[in-house]
């Protein structure tokens, strides 16, 4: 009998567990053959031996070496007294955030339960009761303030077109704000930037400043009928795409001050910033083959059917293609921005101390020695968070724009 011909009964969890696989098909395909019988059984000792395991390095992991230097990973060297540079920017994106999952994505209860737990790990792991607590925590109430905001303008006062602009507004105005932030007045120099914010700023500034930047090559390399800027475009491209990311690195480190003009003391800029550009060439030139792909992939009807009410070339592109060729390679684009945010750790090679380079500092360190596996878990950890989320962002969105759905 199943759980739900009787859902008033009161069962207990295993006996639910019990009937839950008694009314599914896992009892006839487990042990539905010998074979079947042989790989369940080989199956069942891997996982309980790897839950074993892993239970085990969590229980005695030598953990502390994280809970002293969680500020360094976070953070790097970054003075205290100009920490308030980095909040504003935490609530603005957390607030956008806020309003964009209300309006546009929806998260359900297990997103939003995994959402406050990870918000509670990481003010575990990385703050003290102090005013950065109080901040962190000023944050996520912002964040819900938002969802609660745009849900109930929603639904209560058909407010979406007004909350969709504000919430436009905020993403575009992020990164500029971080940027003003981070560099007015007596900012520290970038000599001082490490840690998780260094990753974190160089993959956003490669994203928001590459993509724009890979649209119109990948337009430049499709147009029809200018022989030059296609081929201005294809050899930028396959230039960029021809060599590994860490010898563009190299090259920016060492070759790109020789090369950058003068203005603005452009050719003096210190080494993160030289970082910065190559990152956005970079995505710029892989990013632009996913987009020529989403546009190739349009009819020739579209273009036709443009051209027939008299659409101009750029009322085409707004219009019609550019929204349906993003559209398509959405998943892509998504699968371009989580590898560009791995390959951010190739950056302490060219000596930037990112959350990586923290690590292997610390457990450099005679205090922390033997804490190598730990530290390299932990910074393991802190990306799968980050791609995890960006991959179930871009799942999410493309429930929603009914992609892979006929």
């Amino acid at each position: 009998m199943s759980i739900d011909s009787q859902p008033n009964s009161n069962f207990s969890i295993l006996q639910r567990l019990v009937m839950a696989y008694e009314d599914s098909d896992a009892k006839s395909q487990l042990f539905k053959t010998k074979l079947h019988t042989a790989i369940t059984l080989v199956t069942l000792v891997i996982v309980v031996w790897a839950l074993f395991t892993i239970g085990q390095f969590m229980l005695n992991g030598e953990w502390q070496v994280i809970i002293d230097k969680r500020r360094a990973f976070m953070i790097g060297r970054y003075p205290e007294e100009h920490v308030w540079r980095i909040w504003p920017t935490v609530w603005m994106f957390a607030a956008v955030t806020g309003l964009s999952s209300a309006l546009w994505l929806r998260p359900g209860k297990r997103v939003l339960i995994s959402l406050l737990l990870a918000g509670s790990i990481i003010s575990y792991l990385f703050l003290e009761f102090d005013s950065n607590a109080l901040k962190f925590g000023f944050g996520l109430s912002i964040g819900l303030f938002g969802y609660a905001l745009a849900y109930f303008g929603d639904t209560k006062f058909k407010l979406t077109p007004v909350f969709a602009k504000i919430a436009i507004a905020g993403w575009i105005l992020l990164i500029p704000t971080m940027l003003v932030l981070l560099f007015i007045g007596d900012a520290p120099t970038t000599n001082y930037w490490g840690g998780l914010f260094v990753n974190v700023i160089l993959a956003a500034i490669a994203i928001v400043v590459g993509t724009p930047l890979a649209v119109v090559l990948a337009l430049g390399r499709t147009t029809q009928g200018y022989p030059a800027i296609q081929i201005l475009t294809t050899s930028f491209i396959e230039i960029v795409r021809g060599a590994p990311l860490i010898a563009w690195l190299f090259m920016g480190r060492f070759v790109l001050p020789f090369i950058l003009p003068s203005w603005f003391g452009l050719n003096e800029a210190d080494v993160i910033i030289r970082t910065m550009i190559i990152l956005i060439i970079f995505n710029a030139a892989y990013t632009a083959e996913v987009v020529r792909g989403g546009l190739q992939a349009i009819p020739k009807g579209q273009y036709e059917a443009a051209d027939s009410i008299g659409f101009t070339y750029f009322q085409t592109l707004r219009l019609i293609l550019l929204p349906q060729a993003l559209r398509a390679v959405l998943p892509s684009l998504i699968n371009q921005y989580i590898g560009l945010f791995k390959d951010t750790t190739l950056v302490y090679l060219i000596s930037v101390v990112d959350v990586l380079e923290v690590g292997r500092k610390a457990f450099n360190e005679l205090n922390y020695s033997g804490t190598a596996l730990e530290v390299l878990v932990f910074v393991g950890f802190l990306f799968w968070v980050v791609t995890w989320s960006m991959s179930n962002l871009s799942k999410k969105v493309e429930e929603n724009l009914g992609l892979g759905t006929r």
